[in-house]
């Protein structure tokens, strides 16, 4: 299991490195429309779509959506008030949680021993899922090639944000972790955890601005976007946690060998960015 895991990260990170600073616009953007597909095809399972035509046709259309997006032109005054919605969106997550608390779909015939049953579909987290993915990837390009000071640079900071918290969680969850921050949907997850992602994550930003000349304003723009594109991870990978747990599954698919789905892999990321480059327009 070890063995294929790495395996799979290595082919995803010589894929990503080379997509991120070799690839054109349209080849960017035709890559994250394939991604969006999949992520989609996993959020549709999610949502209780049972029918495999219309997990598909849900994908394809979700993947058409963010395409035609991409390349629809935009100012920077209209992106401003474009991304704001997703801002807003990831704001009021945290009172979702309250309000609903995830309830795990058992089966009553198993005796509720947590297998997931058949329910009806979930419209409305559909047209959510639409909403996100088409902010996430807007937000890429935007951070990529089109934002003020874009750059391959830019994004891969940007993207590092989601990488450093999951790994500053992971291990001071695992050395200090007592706390639990949402034990209904993760119990995993703990305050010590994120305590830890955020110090990583402040190490990070050190570096990057003592080592790079920013021009007059960025480096407060960045502290700032980082500061909220890591407090935003932490919620996109609890949002998608109840999506499983609410649909009585461990991973979204296991489309990436011993990976789990991509959704799995970019629950941080499809919060974070648009949060991130929400951020960088308005500052």
């Amino acid at each position: 299991m070890l063995k294929t895991r790495i395996i799979t990260a290595l082919i995803l990170l010589v894929g990503f490195a080379a997509v991120l600073f070799l690839a054109s616009i349209d080849v960017f953007a035709l890559i994250l429309g394939f991604v969006v597909a999949a992520a989609a095809w996993e959020w549709s399972r999610l949502s209780g779509v049972r029918n495999e035509h219309a997990q598909t046709a849900f994908a394809a259309m979700a993947g058409l959506i963010a395409l035609i997006g991409l390349y629809i032109p935009y100012n920077d005054h209209f992106m401003r008030w474009l991304l704001l919605p997703g801002f807003l969106f990831w704001l009021c997550v945290p009172a979702l949680f309250y309000l609903a608390a995830p309830k795990p779909v058992v089966s009553v015939l198993d005796g509720g021993r947590g297998q997931a049953i058949h329910r009806e579909t979930n419209s409305p987290l559909l047209a959510v899922g639409i909403f996100i993915f088409f902010m996430t990837a807007l937000s890429l390009q935007s951070l990529r090639s089109f934002a003020p000071d874009a750059s391959s640079w830019l994004l891969l900071y940007a993207l590092s944000i989601v990488w450093f918290m999951d790994i500053g969680a992971y291990f001071s969850g695992r050395r200090f972790g007592h706390r639990k921050l949402a034990p209904g949907i993760s119990p995993g997850k703990t305050w010590e955890g994120v305590y830890g992602g955020l110090a990583v994550t402040g190490l990070l930003l050190l570096v990057v601005l003592l080592s790079a000349d920013w021009a007059d304003g960025n480096r407060f723009k960045l502290l700032v976007a980082t500061v909220l594109a890591a407090a935003a991870s932490v919620l996109g990978d609890l949002y998608e946690s109840r999506l499983k747990r609410a649909a009585g599954l461990k991973d979204s698919s296991q489309m990436l060998p011993g990976h789990g789905g991509v959704l799995d892999r970019i629950d941080g990321v499809v919060a974070a960015i648009p949060v991130f480059t929400f951020a960088w327009f308005w500052l």
